[in-house]
């Protein structure tokens, strides 16, 4: 019989629990699908035999008599369908769940965000403080541990660059973007980084280096300011693929970015059609270490590596230093190229295409990308204060949720956070001596469309004495119906249970002083004489989001109300198509300026307002929220902002969405040659920063 222990919290969620099932006793390990079970610790399933083994893993022992790789017992395998793009933070694709977990593995900064606002600081990669408070003033301190996987120390250079990126002073143009927000056209002959921050843009003077310090000065007051600005792609390596007419070109740029097709200037990476003399080092080398060569004595080579360091830092420091002078200077020739490359340079196919476009600054380093995941290996040459555990790390993207369960118990993979579903969670409480963790991610909200011609725009009650109040009235009713503890009883606890009705309306941001319950909305007039038609648009095909239409549906009936569900895409549709939905139940992820993301969502003409919500006095209350650097003033009027909305008939948070993660459970005796990995949080794919996540890999 399978023993399961008592329920206890997870570390780093905060709103996690984790259950250790199976007490089976292990003989030899094996990792691998189809490998022989004599001597293994007892299963309560079959896995299925899996065809595809970890990333560069190896055919591993088939029966228990065979010795396991030695490198299995330093090597983490991780499953996550969570594919990787970029390791650009600042663009799209680096936004994405899968990039901002192997980011958080692969990058080190001055500042960590946690999935409830707490901003940590990493002092032996630097300090960040704010000086001055009229004008705003920070400043950045680089430590002198903090270096790049090269070797190269981080520098000014990393930090002017991404002022250059997102602070929009440079750009020449507005960029077109596509529905992700990602540029997909421009020309090959301006200025476009394309990637303007929230907070960064209020930041227009050049920042000013004095050593190892960089100081910047905003325009006007950001509550973001803690996490507005860090290290990115390193400024030596975009400089010299930049500026160096002898660099080998980038890679061919993917298929979903257009290719430009200017011939006044050079394709992305073969330079530009001049490069000025003062900005250009001599000879630059395609390796940070030179190898040396011929029958050298040991105390030869050592002056002979020595040298070759010495040679690669300077230059290194050379093409670094071109990146100030094109910033500092604003040097037009150099900053075409500088801002093609900064747009391109950290994507999936460029980094699988040449290990220079690798380099980051934290305990691990990217040895291999494919279609399979991607590889990290230990980063010899990071100094920081949070080393590495292991010698790799593994992160599959290529199993199906099941078959990431399968995995486990088969020994392929030692952490899996699958998709949450019934039939998964079933499958993974069935394997023996594993640690099941289940918790909470994105809060799940209905948000309420105001304009476009819908049921709840007052246009649409023209005819009406007060049209507003009328559509204040069916906004009231449609919340007021919704059965929020059966949604939460019904959809959620079943695979999370401790799962609580949410009323989190500002997401995963700020302290819990933001997080406190607004007050209820307005109750509901009576029953509608005449149905009312409510076009709900959400993921149906998510079984959570499925379950919860269905209550919503019923429940909106007896208020006299038909909800119809939009067949079209969410994504696209939420952003798109206002005239198409009245209501979207939609998670609400962080975002890595998590105060700025807030206001742009309800601002009136806020640039991420779906909605159409327009309200003067919630606006003062964000505008003077965005303005606000202290963090526990920023959190009250995060409360206050959140009241309003409730209380408006805006959005209704409802619950946070599941999330799972299964962890294999060894002892080093009885599991010999695989890895012990303990005390890994309930991975929530929602955080705008996942570096918490691995804090297990860390020493």
């Amino acid at each position: 019989m399978r023993a399961t222990s008592a329920v206890r919290p997870t570390a780093g969620t905060g709103a996690g629990e984790t259950s250790t099932a199976g007490t089976g006793t292990a003989g030899t390990g094996t990792a691998g699908a189809g490998a022989c079970t004599a001597g293994r610790r007892p299963r309560a399933r079959a896995g299925a035999a899996l065809l595809v083994l970890p990333l560069g893993l190896g055919a591993l022992a088939a029966c228990t008599s065979e010795p396991v790789d030695p490198a299995r017992a330093g090597t983490v395998v991780v499953s996550a369908d969570l594919p990787f793009a970029s390791l650009n933070g600042a663009t799209a694709a680096g936004r994405a769940p899968g990039s901002v977990l192997v980011r958080g593995l692969v990058q080190s900064g001055f500042t960590s965000l946690a999935p409830d606002g707490t901003v940590t600081v990493d002092e032996s990669f630097g300090t960040v403080e704010k000086v001055a408070d009229d004008p705003l003033t920070v400043r950045y301190t680089i430590a002198p541990t903090a270096r790049w996987s090269d070797g190269v120390p981080v520098g000014p250079a990393d930090l002017l660059l991404e002022w250059a990126a997102r602070s929009g002073q440079l750009d020449e143009v507005v960029p077109e973007l596509d529905a992700d927000g990602a540029v997909v056209s421009t020309s090959d002959d301006v200025v476009l980084f394309g990637a303007p921050s929230a907070a960064l843009t209020r930041a227009s003077s050049v920042p000013t280096v004095d050593g190892a310090t960089v100081t910047v000065v905003y325009d006007v007051p950001v509550a973001d300011w803690e996490v507005a600005l860090d290290v990115n792609l390193p400024a030596h390596v975009v400089g010299r693929w930049a500026l160096d007419p002898d660099a080998p070109p980038l890679p061919t740029v993917a298929p979903s970015v257009p290719a430009a097709t200017s011939t006044a200037t050079p394709a992305a990476g073969d330079g530009p059609a001049t490069t000025p003399a003062a900005t250009q080092p001599a000879s630059p080398s395609t390796s940070a270490t030179p190898a040396t060569t011929g029958d050298a004595t040991p105390g030869e080579q050592d002056t002979a590596d020595a040298d070759a360091d010495g040679d690669a830092d300077a230059e290194a420091g050379a093409w670094a230093q071109a990146v100030v002078t094109a910033v500092q200077q604003q040097d037009r020739a150099a900053l075409v190229p500088l801002s093609r490359v900064w747009r391109t340079a950290g994507r999936a196919t460029d980094v699988a295409s040449d290990p220079t476009l690798t380099t980051t600054t934290g305990p691990y380093v990217l040895a291999q990308v494919d279609a399979s995941g991607v590889e990290v290996v230990r980063n010899e040459r990071y100094a920081g204060d949070a080393a590495a555990s292991y010698d790799r790390v593994r992160l599959r993207t290529d199993l199906d949720p099941l078959a990431q369960v399968d995995a486990v118990d088969d020994d392929a993979v030692d952490v899996a956070a699958p998709v949450s579903t019934r039939d998964v969670l079933a499958a993974a409480e069935d394997l023996e001596d594993v640690a099941i963790g289940t918790g909470g991610d994105a809060v799940l909200q209905l948000v309420v469309q105001e304009g476009a011609g819908g049921v709840f725009d007052p246009a649409s009650h023209a005819s009406a004495p007060d049209p507003a109040a009328v559509a204040a009235g069916l906004r009231a009713a449609f919340l007021a119906s919704v059965p929020r503890e059966e949604v939460v009883a019904d959809a959620v606890r079943p695979l999370w249970a401790r799962a609580q009705v949410s009323d989190v309306v500002a997401a995963q941001v700020a302290p819990a002083a933001s997080t406190a319950a607004p007050g209820e909305p307005t109750p509901a007039p009576e029953r509608a004489a005449d149905p009312v038609t409510v076009r709900v648009l959400t993921n149906t095909a998510d079984p959570v989001r499925s379950v919860a239409l269905d209550l919503i549906t019923d429940a909106a009936a007896d208020a006299g109300m038909a909800v119809v569900p939009v067949d079209a895409d969410p994504a696209q549709t939420l952003r798109t198509r206002p005239e198409d939905w009245d209501a979207a139940l939609v998670p609400v992820a962080q975002d890595d300026l998590p105060v700025a993301a807030f206001v742009a969502r309800w601002r009136s003409g806020g640039a991420t307002n779906v909605t159409g919500h327009t309200d003067p006095a919630l606006d003062a209350v964000l505008d003077a929220l965005a303005a606000q650097p202290v963090r526990a003033e920023a959190a009250d009027a995060l409360t206050s902002a959140a009241q309003a909305l409730r209380t408006w008939g805006a959005v209704l948070p409802v619950v946070r969405t599941p999330a799972l993660t299964v962890t294999a459970v060894r002892d080093p005796e009885s599991d010999p040659g695989l890895p012990v990995v303990a005390d890994v949080p309930v991975l929530t794919p929602a955080a705008a920063d996942l570096t918490w996540w691995w804090g297990w890999t860390r020493r």
